[in-house]
Protein backbone atom coordinates (compact mmCIF):
# COMPACT_ATOMS: atom_id res chain seq x y z
CA UNK A 1 0.00 0.00 0.00
CA UNK A 2 1.06 3.88 -0.34
CA UNK A 3 0.59 6.40 1.75
CA UNK A 4 2.13 9.86 0.56
CA UNK A 5 4.35 8.44 -2.41
CA UNK A 6 5.80 5.73 0.53
CA UNK A 7 5.45 2.25 -0.06
CA UNK A 8 5.15 0.12 2.89
CA UNK A 9 5.40 -3.58 2.79
CA UNK A 10 6.86 -3.64 -0.82
CA UNK A 11 9.00 -6.33 -0.87
CA UNK A 12 5.41 -8.35 -0.43
CA UNK A 13 4.82 -6.45 -4.10
CA UNK A 14 6.58 -8.70 -6.13
CA UNK A 15 4.85 -12.10 -6.86
CA UNK A 16 6.02 -15.22 -6.39
CA UNK A 17 5.84 -16.82 -9.49
CA UNK A 18 6.30 -14.87 -13.19
CA UNK A 19 3.71 -14.73 -15.99
CA UNK A 20 6.55 -15.09 -18.37
CA UNK A 21 9.59 -16.14 -16.41
CA UNK A 22 7.78 -19.63 -14.83
CA UNK A 23 7.08 -20.69 -18.80
CA UNK A 24 10.82 -20.10 -19.62
CA UNK A 25 13.33 -22.95 -19.85
CA UNK A 26 16.10 -20.76 -18.79
CA UNK A 27 14.86 -19.89 -15.38
CA UNK A 28 17.08 -20.98 -12.78
CA UNK A 29 15.89 -19.84 -9.51
CA UNK A 30 12.39 -18.31 -9.27
CA UNK A 31 12.49 -18.24 -5.38
CA UNK A 32 15.58 -15.77 -6.27
CA UNK A 33 14.46 -14.32 -9.65
CA UNK A 34 17.62 -15.75 -11.15
CA UNK A 35 17.69 -16.93 -14.45
CA UNK A 36 20.31 -17.58 -17.32
CA UNK A 37 20.34 -14.20 -18.94
CA UNK A 38 19.95 -12.48 -15.83
CA UNK A 39 22.02 -14.76 -12.93
CA UNK A 40 22.37 -11.60 -10.42
CA UNK A 41 18.19 -10.80 -10.73
CA UNK A 42 15.57 -11.09 -13.07
CA UNK A 43 14.86 -7.34 -14.12
CA UNK A 44 10.89 -6.79 -12.15
CA UNK A 45 9.55 -5.15 -15.12
CA UNK A 46 9.98 -9.09 -17.24
CA UNK A 47 9.51 -11.05 -13.59
CA UNK A 48 5.43 -8.99 -13.80
CA UNK A 49 5.13 -9.72 -17.07
CA UNK A 50 5.40 -5.82 -18.65
CA UNK A 51 7.93 -6.90 -20.61
CA UNK A 52 7.93 -10.56 -22.30
CA UNK A 53 11.75 -10.90 -22.79
CA UNK A 54 10.91 -11.64 -26.60
CA UNK A 55 13.59 -8.83 -27.42
CA UNK A 56 16.83 -7.81 -26.30
CA UNK A 57 16.59 -6.21 -22.98
CA UNK A 58 20.02 -4.33 -20.69
CA UNK A 59 22.58 -6.92 -19.84
CA UNK A 60 20.75 -10.08 -20.70
CA UNK A 61 23.48 -11.73 -22.71
CA UNK A 62 21.93 -12.31 -25.85
CA UNK A 63 19.48 -14.55 -24.14
CA UNK A 64 15.76 -14.35 -24.28
CA UNK A 65 12.75 -16.10 -23.15
CA UNK A 66 12.30 -19.75 -24.90
CA UNK A 67 9.51 -21.33 -24.08
CA UNK A 68 9.49 -24.86 -21.93
CA UNK A 69 9.40 -27.56 -24.45
CA UNK A 70 6.58 -29.80 -23.65
CA UNK A 71 7.78 -33.55 -22.71
CA UNK A 72 10.55 -31.85 -20.71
Amino acid sequence: MAAGGITIDGEFAVPMFSPTCTLCQNLTDAANRQCVAFPGRIPFSIWVGQNEHRHPYPGDHGIRFEPIEAGK
